[in-house]
């Protein structure tokens, strides 16, 4: 019973860490949208002097402070997870190697992600930085994922051939691309976080346009690795969710476009893009070379 509790234990750590650095995405599109990026004037203190908003601040300040607070509770259940995968154990008692790296590496990135944070802060919100933040967090979600099979014991599906499998090795890079695109995008629009911040200089509909390319190229891609996964069950039905989540990106894309980038549709889009960044991140697991091996 002390191992089936140590097992659900640790699935449920690493799915709360998947969760939580998903959410950070989210948190950080409402800061953009609200225009709250600059609420904190400094990093690591919110004001000189002090690392809380003063008494007297605006609301800018305290949603700035709020998506900051998150992070340690990224850090706590980042150290949840990594004891958890310290004390896991294999059928045969042997430390699990490859659970304890992803945790560790799970753990490192959030300094990481908090420093690029921070020199967005220090730099005015410059809009190359600030989409450089997009790096760690969609890092940290490909890992996360990861963690998860590995703690659930998740194997890749046995039908999968070879030429799929490096379609969906396309499909994943793509689907990267795609996403720090849609950073470039965002760096010469509008929702810069700061009624003040500068923008890099871009057109918006010149950008705009190479990042819907790219998306095409991934919905394309995708339609391909359906048609070589019909014989499977668990990479078609991942290819599937990949697909859906696709389809309402650009959808959800499109809209905010011809709209003017309306908030809501904004966050909802950076929602849509930590969705994709776990199923691009699941496909590629369950499509991959499998070993047999878990440790």
């Amino acid at each position: 019973m002390d191992l089936l509790t140590s097992r659900v234990a640790l699935r449920r750590w690493t799915v709360a860490s998947l969760v939580s650095n998903m959410t950070l995405i989210v948190t950080g599109g409402l800061v953009r949208v609200t225009q709250s990026g600059l609420g904190c004037s400094t990093w690591p203190q919110c004001e000189p002097g002090s690392y809380l908003p003063h008494p007297e601040a605006g609301a800018h300040a305290f949603i700035e402070f709020g998506n900051r607070l998150l992070t340690f509770v990224l850090v706590a259940v980042a150290l949840g997870t990594l004891l958890a995968a310290w004390r896991a154990r294999d059928a045969a008692g042997n430390p699990r190697r490859r659970l304890r790296a992803l945790a560790l590496w799970a753990a490192a990135g959030i300094p990481a992600q908090a420093i690029i944070g921070g020199i967005s802060v220090l730099t005015n919100l410059n809009p190359w930085v600030v989409g450089a933040h997009l790096l760690p967090s969609v890092a940290l979600i490909v890992i996360c994922v990861a963690m998860v099979h590995e703690a659930a014991e998740l194997r890749p599906d046995p039908g999968v051939g070879q030429g799929a499998r490096w379609v969906a090795r396309g499909v994943f890079l793509l689907g990267m691309v795609a996403m720090m695109l849609g950073a470039v995008v965002t760096g010469s629009g509008p929702n810069s976080g700061d009624g003040g911040a500068a923008r890099n200089g871009l057109g918006l509909e010149a950008v705009a346009r190479v990042h819907a390319l790219s998306v095409w190229a991934l919905i394309a891609g995708t339609l391909v690795l359906l048609v070589l996964a019909r014989g499977t069950v668990t990479a078609r039905r991942a290819t599937i969710v990949v697909l859906a989540v696709e389809l309402l990106q650009g959808l959800v894309g499109y809209a905010q476009y011809f709209l003017g980038l309306p908030s809501a549709l904004v966050v909802a889009h950076m929602a849509g893009t930590a969705l994709f960044a776990a199923a691009v991140s699941h496909l590629l697991l369950v499509t991959r070379q499998g070993d047999g091996v878990h440790t």
